[in-house]
């Protein structure tokens, strides 16, 4: 049964010698009212694209968006390939402004959820959402960071970005500027030895049975966004782990030995 579960899952070195930048836009050089080369937007009312009336969070101009009404808004990225196994970091920076007074916006003014596909747009996950309770509006540029995890990615991935908008009150704008994506490169040691290495059942529905040949030191479950949802420091070789108050779906667990080891293998929970 070891033997099977590992042939079902893939093991991706965790270890960071450099950073690539995938994408670095700060919108200055794109014509105002427009968008960058491959990026789209959905919204039947009023166009989304860059503008200057605003001071941008850096240079001129910015990615901006006027939500008043209730209606499908989004804006998504061109595709970007070339990735590897490593943890990416999504980065921009964000002011949200009432537009009659033009003033941080005051109350459920709504939400702008950021989601990331690794198929080319045929899927979403969730990366983090901003609305009222996760952000507090201010008239300076907040620099929000979301992290997809290590081992989500490969070689063959179609990576797109989309921005979300919800409307609930209100007549507010959106200034987004400097996104960023970059990919840590990973290097094939100090990884974990994937034939000594056993994680069952695979999928799991309570408890997950994690065996290698060194003392483990710890283990973190991830969920797809790169939130930490679960973590268990231990002192062994073999080791057993609840799961069973997870959500059914698709985890990352980091495995670190007391050598330093790291490696991180996707699991499915019932």
């Amino acid at each position: 049964m070891k033997k099977i579960t590992l042939t079902l899952i893939t093991l991706f070195g965790l270890s960071v010698n450099a950073q690539t930048t995938i994408v670095d836009e700060n919108f200055d050089l794109i014509q105002n009212n427009a968008l960058p080369t491959g990026w789209n937007f959905i919204n039947t009312l009023n166009p989304i694209g860059t503008d200057d009336y605003y001071t941008a969070c850096n240079g001129t101009l910015y990615l901006y968006a006027n939500i008043y009404r209730t209606e499908t808004t989004e804006v998504t990225t061109a595709t970007y390939s070339g990735l590897n196994t490593g943890a990416l970091t999504v980065s921009y920076n964000l002011m949200i402004l009432d537009y009659d007074t033009e003033q941080p916006v005051v109350g459920n003014f709504g939400a702008m959820e950021m989601l990331y596909s690794i198929d080319n747009g045929t899927t979403w996950v969730t990366l983090g959402t901003i609305n009222s309770t996760t952000f507090t509006p201010s008239s300076t540029c907040q620099l929000i960071t979301y992290t997809i995890p290590s081992g989500t990615t490969s070689s063959t991935s179609n990576l797109k970005i989309k921005l979300d908008f919800t409307y609930n009150t209100g007549d507010w704008e959106v200034i987004l500027d400097d996104f960023k994506i970059v990919q840590a490169t990973t290097s094939s040691t100090p990884s974990l030895d994937l034939a000594n290495l056993s994680v069952y059942p695979n999928p799991v529905s309570d408890v997950l049975n994690v065996d290698y040949k060194e003392n483990i030191s710890n283990l973190t479950v991830y969920d797809l966004s790169g939130r930490s949802v679960k973590s268990f420091t231990t002192n062994n070789s073999n080791n057993s782990m609840d799961v069973s108050d997870l959500k059914s779906g698709t985890y990352l667990l980091r495995i670190e030995t007391e050598n330093k080891n790291v490696s991180t293998v996707k699991f499915i929970k019932k």
